[in-house]
Parts: structure tokens; C-alpha cells; sequence
């Protein structure tokens, strides 16, 4: 599989900045490490930038509605996930 490339559709290029995004907040990264990331986890997943990306970003909205392959991110990054809502916890 290749790098996700950041042109083409530009619905999916969003998805996949927003991603990005998400990933360094999550992470507390560089651009260039949340975007490894994001292609790595292409690369495991076999799941096509875009997809991933918006998968990612439903994981993260919570807003219920199932998306597809939001288990396979949960699965990547459910554990980024995690320990933001303990650290929220924590917080109060």
C-alpha cells in the first residue's frame, strides 16, 4: 500500500487533516508523527486513508452513529482514547 496521498477528493483530504489533527492532540505530536501514524495504521489495517480517517474522527465525536471501520480504529487508537478520558477524570 502507498502513502496516503493528500490530494485527490478533497472530502477525504479533510478527513485525513482533521485526523492528523486528532492524532496530534491525542498524542501530543508533530504534524509529520500523526501523519506516520495515520499511514501506519494504513499500512496495518489494509483500510484506505480516508475511510480510516473518518472512522477515527466518529471515534472521537462520539456521536453514536457507527461508521465504517470505526472498529478497526478503536483498535489502533482506542487506547489514545483511553487514557484521555482517564486524565479527564483525573482532572476533576
Amino acid at each position: 500500500m502507498t502513502e496516503p496521498s493528500r490530494r485527490g477528493d478533497p472530502s477525504s483530504r479533510r478527513m485525513i487533516d482533521l485526523a492528523i489533527g486528532i492524532l496530534m492532540g491525542l498524542r501530543g505530536c508533530s504534524e509529520r508523527d500523526a501523519f506516520d501514524d495515520l499511514v501506519s495504521a494504513v499500512r496495518q489495517t489494509g483500510i484506505g486513508p480516508g475511510a480510516l480517517a473518518t472512522a477515527l474522527a466518529h471515534l472521537v465525536g462520539g456521536k453514536g452513529d457507527d461508521v465504517a471501520h470505526q472498529t478497526e480504529a478503536a483498535l489502533v487508537w482506542g487506547h489514545l482514547l483511553a487514557a484521555r478520558a482517564a486524565s479527564a477524570a483525573v482532572a476533576r
